[in-house]
């Protein structure tokens, strides 16, 4: 069966409203192709033809709804990305005292684990609590398992101490060891529409917020906020800003910001 992703105006709108509303990403022109690719694999998945057998599908079919935004949100990230926000926490940080670190948006767990590890190295006792909305990469996060490739800015002295090297089958894959794991806790978390669960010293919510309109933005801080302790800190992807936003947060260092 030969499917055709081909989006007519109508269709594109219809869809880039459904997901704005359930994740607050803005699908664009320019994330078109995107849209259209993720589209493409999950009709080839339910066997559909066109865009419009889809959509029906869609909305008679909550599960296959949530594999489709599932696709949608998933993104490509790597170890020790942007790593100047956690060498800058650790600077800050007391080692005498616990630290409850919240990575929303996690995507498939190379944030916690890269914290997590940078932490042990400094002696901290902490908790990380790590979400994202898509179930898919929740799940690959949870297994600790990835790419070797994606270490490729992880320092090479400290590999050995908190990875396995996969054999046989794994080989080419590493696996964060359990000493790492232990630390952290995954959970399914929607940025706009759930309530944080605990109050944290730290949020981590990086690279997420390049998807969202000023509108959606502005919630999402308005949801982080309550959760944040005072004297906490807030890092955002260092491609990203809260200008615009309203909130008392005091900028510490590029898209890092401190709560009164």
């Amino acid at each position: 069966m030969t499917a055709s992703a081909d989006i007519t105006p109508s269709q594109l709108s219809t869809l880039s409203k459904l997901i704005y509303s359930e994740t607050g990403i803005v699908i664009g022109e320019k994330k078109l192709a995107l849209l259209r690719a993720r589209l493409a694999k999950r009709m080839r998945f339910t066997q559909k033809r066109t865009v419009s057998d889809y959509m029906k599908q869609l909305q008679q079919d909550e599960t296959e709804f949530l594999h489709f935004l599932d696709a949608i949100t998933t993104n490509h990230t790597y170890f020790f990305r942007e790593n100047r926000h956690c060498e800058y926490l650790i600077s800050q940080l007391d080692p005498s005292v616990p630290v409850k670190i919240w990575c929303a948006a996690c995507s498939s767990g190379e944030e916690p684990y890269s914290i997590g590890a940078q932490l042990m190295d400094g002696g901290f006792r902490f908790s990380i609590f790590a979400t994202d909305i898509s179930d898919t990469m929740l799940a690959a996060a949870r297994t600790g398992i990835f790419p070797k490739e994606r270490l490729k800015q992880f320092p090479k002295p400290s590999l050995s101490r908190y990875f396995q090297r996969g054999q046989g089958k794994r080989e080419g894959s590493v696996r964060v060891k359990p000493e790492v794991r232990h630390h952290v806790t995954f959970g399914k978390f929607n940025l706009i529409a759930d309530r944080p669960p605990d109050i944290f010293d730290v949020i981590f919510c990086r690279n997420v917020m390049i998807y969202f309109d000023t509108a959606t933005r502005q919630k999402v801080i308005d949801r982080l906020l309550p959760a944040l302790k005072p004297g906490g800190y807030l890092f955002v992807g260092l491609s990203e800003s809260l200008s615009g936003i309203r909130h008392p947060l005091i900028n510490q260092i590029p898209s890092a910001y401190r709560k009164n």
